[in-house]
């Protein structure tokens, strides 16, 4: 499926209920008619964090927010869930793989076999 947007890669219509959307203004990203979002961003960065020790994906000023491509699930940067994913608007074909650390453990001289 392709996702129509205009060259700010802002939706042509809304996801959710199919509102034109004609209202390119930067800083209005949500749909006038239902609130979905209208343009793909990451989660990851601090425009989407409220936690102080979540950490923070991207390296620039707080107040940016890093653009996705309307179809993209997860940020090509972080793997953090798109805003559309996170919002269910689009379809997302295989789960985010989660990398799960093991700590070392001592094997010791006494082993008892």
């Amino acid at each position: 499926m392709t996702i129509e947007t205009h060259e700010n890669k802002y939706l042509k219509n809304c996801l959710r209920c199919n509102h034109e959307i004609t209202d390119l203004t930067e800083d209005h990203i949500y749909c006038t008619q239902c609130g979905s979002p209208i343009r793909n961003e990451c989660t990851g960065t601090s425009a989407f964090t409220t936690d102080i020790n979540e950490p923070v994906e991207h390296d620039f000023k707080e107040e940016e927010v890093f653009i996705l491509e309307p179809d993209a699930a997860y940020c090509p940067k972080c793997a953090s869930p798109s805003l559309f994913n996170q919002e269910q608007l689009i379809e997302v074909r295989f789960a985010k793989l989660e990398l799960v650390k093991q700590t070392g453990f001592k094997i010791s001289d006494e082993i008892p076999f």
